[in-house]
């Protein structure tokens, strides 16, 4: 295990503390190439990891006034079926191509969120469109390991909630709720030290609240720049290992 899995613990809380998204897809590859564990180790630990620090990001930033009730439901209902039947669904997915897959939805999503202007008004949801959308971000959630956050705020921007800061605290509900309803599905088919979830959990916890104090203080115009960097890093560094053959 390299010694640089701390500091990357601790980077994956300041993205989701920050963005309300992004924390799934540090995990991964941080848990594949810094801890040496498989890929389906590496997304079902993650999908502790995620739920654990999304919660904790959640509760240092106190949004409960600013969270539509109805918006969530929506969401959380259809993103736990799509969360279960993605998981259940990713056992016959080769390891590779899952990789593939990762990247080209990281790369899509940034050409997409380039795409987007914030606003600070929040219109009332679409109940179709929302399931629809939730359902798909929680398969994503099961088969990719990730808390779905990456599509989740441009979704709901898109969908009305044109506040970047309100747009991450609904995100950070419902990666709580769809993580766990993955990892749920993934008990007895993984094994991943116990001990280490909590250790890198626990970490990436201190870098949620460093993440929380930063989206108060920075334009969200800055933060969605920084955010459409780090993804075209982070798909472009996936893409490669997808199209490398392994050791």
């Amino acid at each position: 295990m390299s010694i640089l899995i701390w500091p990357a613990a601790l980077l994956i809380g300041v993205i989701l503390g920050m963005f309300g998204a992004g924390g799934g897809m540090v995990t991964v590859p941080a848990l594949i190439y810094l801890a040496d564990m498989p890929v389906k180790d590496a997304i079902a630990m993650s999908l502790w990891v995620v739920a654990i620090v999304s919660a904790t990001a959640l509760i240092l930033q106190r949004p409960w006034r600013d969270l539509q009730v109805r918006l969530l439901m929506t969401f959380g209902v259809s993103g736990v079926f799509g969360s279960v039947a993605g998981s259940i669904w990713s056992q016959w997915i080769p390891e590779r191509f899952q990789i593939a897959m990762f990247a080209v939805l990281i790369l899509l999503v940034t050409f997409w969120l380039t795409r987007i202007e914030l606003s600070n008004r929040i219109t009332v949801f679409r109940f179709i469109p929302a399931s629809v959308t939730g359902f798909i971000i929680g398969v994503l959630t099961g088969i990719l390991g990730v808390g779905g956050g990456f599509l989740l705020v441009p979704a709901l921007i898109y969908l009305g909630i044109g506040h970047f800061p309100t747009a991450v605290a609904h995100s950070l509900v419902l990666i709580v709720v769809n993580a766990l309803a993955g990892a749920v599905t993934h008990l007895g088919d993984t094994a991943f030290s116990l001990s280490m979830a909590l250790s890198f959990s626990a970490v990436a916890a201190l870098g949620s609240a460093l993440g929380g104090m930063l989206l108060q203080r920075l334009p969200a115009a800055q933060l969605q720049r920084y955010f459409s960097i780090l993804l075209v890093i982070l798909g472009a560094f996936m893409a490669w290992r997808s199209l490398t053959p392994s050791p």
